[in-house]
């Protein structure tokens, strides 16, 4: 890998395996296998593929992703750009001509697990819609004896 400025970059004619941890910029020319993980944003350029999970502030897709994304900020997804995996970001851009095949959670509250997300309330499950508040106190089948 070669480092220009506050870029590393693994060069077009490269192909790495194993884990890239980077604080600025890192960008993709060749081919990569394994882990990426940063605190600034991946560049995937075109002809470029990453075969690996991906977890950064942003990513800016020009070539292939196979693996799971996940954004703290955004995912640009250009024209040329192909992602075969789950997305997770605050925010998503894709231009016309992209492609990707997965499932995707976008918004500011995406990145939170399931169980740090508000309750719902009501817990009714299987009951019915516009119930009574309160559901039915007592007896099993929740009706009066009155004829």
């Amino acid at each position: 890998m070669a480092e220009t400025g506050d870029t590393t970059v693994v060069g077009a004619d490269s192909h790495f395996k194993g884990e890239l941890s980077f604080e600025r910029t890192a960008k993709i020319n060749g081919k990569f296998d394994g882990k990426i993980t940063g605190k600034g944003e991946l560049q995937v350029s075109q002809n470029a593929v990453c075969k690996a999970d991906v977890d950064a502030t942003g990513v800016q897709v020009d070539g292939l992703i196979e693996g799971n994304l996940n954004a703290k900020d955004t995912v640009k997804l250009n024209g040329s750009g192909v992602v075969r995996g789950d997305i997770t970001a605050a925010k998503m851009v894709m231009t016309e001509g992209a492609s990707f095949h997965g499932m995707c959670a976008v918004g500011p509250d995406s990145g939170r697990p399931a169980s740090a997300a508000p309750a719902q309330s009501g817990g009714q499950a299987g009951g019915s819609p516009g119930g009574s508040p309160g559901g039915s106190s007592g007896g099993s089948s929740g009706q009066s004896p009155k004829k």
